[in-house]
């Protein structure tokens, strides 16, 4: 019940989290079945996200830049945009993202309503260079995940 009353910046947070201790089934259940990497065979699905969970990097810190919301009742969306910081295993090289990542519900029958990870869009983090052409991230497997400048935080 907390995931379906927590807002788009808490299911961010939630999302980081499970990046972090690999919580695939929670990354898995906080995506909206709309978003272009959704799988249908899920366990497949759970697969790929698992081979591409970061685990050459430490998750350092995430900042929430800003939370905004659209719309009214069921067509409401949400985007929330942040700056996730990161340092290399072995070498230890700092770097950083931003994402602007939007959130839809799918109804009252998927997630009790809960905010849905739909899709983000990468952009090269202020202050950090730019490794590669912006990108926009449509599927799960390969997104980055969300973070906060905090403790990891579940919603419970």
């Amino acid at each position: 019940k907390a995931f379906a009353s927590a807002t788009a910046e808490q299911v961010v947070r939630a999302r980081y989290s499970a990046y972090a201790k690999r919580e695939v089934d929670f990354i898995v259940g906080s995506t909206h079945p709309l978003n272009k990497g959704f799988m249908s065979d899920i366990e497949h699905w759970k697969e790929q996200i698992r081979i591409n969970c970061y685990d050459n990097f430490i998750l350092n810190s995430c900042e929430i830049v800003e939370e905004e919301y659209e719309g009214e009742g069921d067509s409401q969306t949400a985007k929330v945009k942040f700056v996730a910081k990161m340092t290399q295993v072995d070498s230890r090289e700092k770097s950083a993202f931003m994402e602007t990542s939007t959130f839809e519900r799918a109804g009252k029958h998927i997630a009790n309503g809960a905010w849905l990870y739909k899709e983000g869009v990468i952009e090269t983090a202020p202050g950090f260079p730019d490794a590669q052409e912006d990108e926009e991230s449509d599927d799960d497997d390969s997104a980055v995940p969300e973070a906060h400048t905090a403790e990891p935080e579940t919603i419970a």
